[in-house]
């Protein structure tokens, strides 16, 4: 009697799992099913992100290249299509009925944007027993590059010639113009020496002829070296130009410390005592009282002076025209008449000029007690609290304080935005004539930055002739990955 109720009760457990094993295969056989199906659905539409992104930003990137805009836009599809076919080829995990398009619009001057959208077919696996063989996926992506204005400001100091980096310099400016568009962004050079010039304007087509290679190959290496008249006419550029919504950029290239400055200076009306200038035999360590200049016009002058050298006493040479970039030409001799430069040669420039101004020509504070202090004459001088121009020092100091406030102002524009990129190469003059301190402040890098708030960019040190090139090609891609 028992062994039968064992029996029978076994009999049930057998009918009860039986039921539970049906229900869980009905009801949790399809959300298994449906699990899965997703999964796999989501890693296909995340290759898919992936593959239209990368994309679009090689598109994007594209856009530098092509002599025209019909060009850049149909390379810049090309070359959108071929990044998706690699990160996603056809059949990838057995999708289907793959498609994609590419557009290249301008939503607003000066900037690009690649556009891309791709669709495929997902295989889907267990609701195929709910009559789905597959999911349509769609995926877009954008990316954009804005147009840039580059202006290179590029130092053809005498030191560059010494050293044998001329040649040098012109083959790692054509590397950097290399990199940019043609017909889209725009570039123009300065080139200086004690004086400036507009060697390249600003120019949309800059591979055409007149080309900037030609400008660039026709580089020559000697004189002086000022820094913050060639930074202020690059801007100046920038200002005629006038597009806010490009990225404008300023690319210093230098060598060495300023060892010039233009200004309007003043004539000596008065007798004072201050060092001699080495003509005649009156020492440049020794102070002499000079009489009150001979110019025949005193109005002030307006040119350049130059340092020979960072002491206390020494050599300071002028008034030199700053528009001269070829030689070491005096001012026009109708404005030096009867002048003691005139006469005796530039080294007697002192004997002429009172004093060093408080700003250069572009209104560039040579001033900066926190940055580099003045060398003033001393009280009870006849031009006491002036900055002296017979003392090199003080014409260096005055001429990094206007570089250092050049770089500022152009900086407070909250129109144009501009950001300033510095290369500086060593070896051409010994380690005692270059400043990274200046680089660094002239560029706003560096931690802390100089202005915290406005465009930061980037200095870089090329030890010697062999590192330039990498340099210019460094703040080219700098430039261009944010132009994206």
């Amino acid at each position: 009697m028992s062994r039968a109720r064992v029996f029978h009760h076994n009999e049930n457990r057998r009918g009860v799992a039986l039921i539970l094993t049906t229900l869980t295969l009905l009801v949790f056989g399809p959300m298994v099913g449906l699990a899965v199906d997703v999964g796999i659905l989501y890693l296909l539409k995340s290759r898919l992100s992936q593959a239209v992104d990368a994309a679009c930003l090689a598109g994007a990137r594209s856009l530098a290249r092509g002599q025209s805009l019909e060009s850049q836009a149909s390379n810049a599809i090309a070359v959108a299509e071929k990044f998706f076919r690699v990160n996603f080829p056809d059949g990838y995990w057995a999708t289907t009925n793959a498609d994609y398009e590419v557009t290249v619009t301008e939503p607003e001057l000066r900037l690009r944007r690649v556009e891309m959208v791709a669709t495929v077919d997902a295989p889907l696996y267990f609701l195929r027993l709910l009559g789905h063989e597959t999911a349509r996926l769609r995926v877009t992506a954008a990316a954009q590059r804005r147009d840039v204005n580059v202006m290179m400001v590029l130092d053809q100091s005498g030191s560059m010639q010494t050293a044998g980096a001329c040649g040098a310099l012109r083959s790692s400016a054509t590397a950097f113009v290399d990199r940019f568009s043609n017909g889209r962004d725009r570039l123009g050079m300065v080139t200086f020496n004690g004086a400036t010039r507009l060697a390249y304007p600003l120019n949309l087509n800059f591979k055409d002829s007149p080309s900037i290679y030609t400008t660039i190959n026709a580089i020559t290496c000697s004189g002086w070296t000022n820094t913050s008249q060639a930074l202020w006419e690059g801007y100046q550029q920038l200002v005629t130009l006038n597009e806010p919504g490009a990225l404008n950029v300023i690319l210093f290239f230098t060598d060495g410390r300023p060892t010039a400055l233009a200004a309007d200076y003043p004539v000596k009306t008065l007798e004072d005592t201050r060092y001699g200038d080495g003509v005649g035999g009156l020492s440049t360590g020794t102070q002499y009282t000079f009489p009150p200049s001979p110019c025949a016009d005193t109005s002030p002058k307006r040119g350049f002076i130059a340092a020979g050298d960072f002491n206390n006493t020494g050599y300071t040479y002028g008034l030199l025209n700053h528009t001269l970039i070829t030689s070491t030409q005096l001012i026009p001799s109708a404005q030096r008449v009867g002048c003691q430069m005139t006469s005796l040669g530039q080294n007697a420039v002192r004997r002429d000029i009172a004093y060093i101004p408080d700003t250069d020509i572009y209104g560039n504070s040579t001033v900066n007690q926190s940055y580099k202090p003045g060398v003033f004459f001393p009280a009870g001088h006849p031009y006491a609290g002036r900055i002296r121009p017979d003392v090199p020092r003080a014409l260096r100091h005055a001429a990094y304080n206007a570089a250092d406030n050049a770089a500022w102002r152009i900086r407070s524009d909250e129109s144009l935005n501009p950001i300033i990129y510095v290369i500086g190469l060593g070896g051409t003059g010994g380690a005692e004539t270059f400043d990274s301190e200046l680089m660094t402040r002239i560029a706003n890098d560096g931690d802390p930055r100089l202005q915290p708030d406005r465009p930061r960019g980037l200095y870089i040190y090329a030890p010697t002739t062999q590192e330039l090139t990498n340099a210019f090609l460094r703040i080219a891609s700098e430039i261009l990955r944010l132009a994206s």
